[in-house]
């Protein structure tokens, strides 16, 4: 009996790995959005913020020159670049679930809470001085409400995100505004002009309503940000990844 051919066990080729299967883990497209959402939002609202630092500190010097249509122009363009992260932020966050940027937008909304007492504490001090240009004023005015929709923004772009705790420092402020107001118009009587009070009290009433309507929470803001979640729902297939 031939036991030659026998000697050896056979040998077979290597089981090659199946297509579309390699060694490694397969990267999941919906992380890569996830994370490419996260940049682009971040990137966007910091460039945003950026350009709103410039012309705030533009807007509160002494020298500006700028006309109300020029700073109408820089809050236009500064809004889109706002619009971008915020709708890439959504996008992220109830579209693909990122669990790191509500985070991070959280800790942007304190900064720009910052940045809105900050500029409600400096226009207030330039206001003590009662100037007579009335441009001054429309200024003061629009970035002020820029920074105000920039914070509700931000806001809205978390779920079941409470505002009420945003609108204290604020709230503090008007009350002090108030005290200066009839500071200025009752004690500090020798350089008073008696027409600059409705600048005063526009300013007043503007902030009041909002930080008293924040603190309230009346939810004047819940049927927009039902629709928010309606529209990112994230059951929605239509800019999903399946992996």
């Amino acid at each position: 009996m031939n036991h030659s051919s026998n000697n050896h066990p056979p040998t077979h080729p290597p089981t090659q790995p199946r297509n579309g299967q390699q060694t490694g883990r397969r990267v999941s497209q919906r992380g890569l959005m996830s994370i490419a959402m996260l940049i682009l939002s971040m990137g966007a609202l910091g460039i945003a913020a950026l350009a709103g630092t410039k012309m705030v500190f533009e807007v509160l010097g002494g020298k500006s020159t700028a006309s109300v249509a020029a700073v109408l122009v820089e809050i236009i363009v500064i809004g889109l670049a706002y619009a971008v992260g915020w709708v890439t932020a959504l996008v992220a966050i109830r579209v693909y679930g990122n669990l790191i940027l509500p985070t991070l937008i959280t800790w942007s909304t304190w900064a720009c809470l910052a940045a809105v007492c900050y500029l409600y504490f400096a226009i207030l001090k330039r206001m003590y001085s009662q100037p007579d240009d009335f441009n001054k004023f429309v200024k003061y005015i629009m970035v002020m409400l820029g920074g105000l929709g920039a914070l509700v923004g931000l806001h809205l772009i978390i779920e079941d995100h409470d505002l009420r705790p945003f609108a204290i420092p604020i709230l503090l402020i008007s009350l002090g505004q108030l005290g200066m107001i009839v500071f200025r118009y009752v004690f500090d009587t020798q350089t008073v002009k008696l027409g600059f009070l409705w600048k005063d009290l526009t300013f007043f009433i503007l902030m009041i309503t909002v930080s008293v309507s924040m603190l309230a929470h009346l939810g004047m803001l819940a049927p927009l940000r039902a629709q928010l979640t309606a529209l990112f729902d994230r059951r929605s297939k239509s800019i999903q990844s399946q992996d």
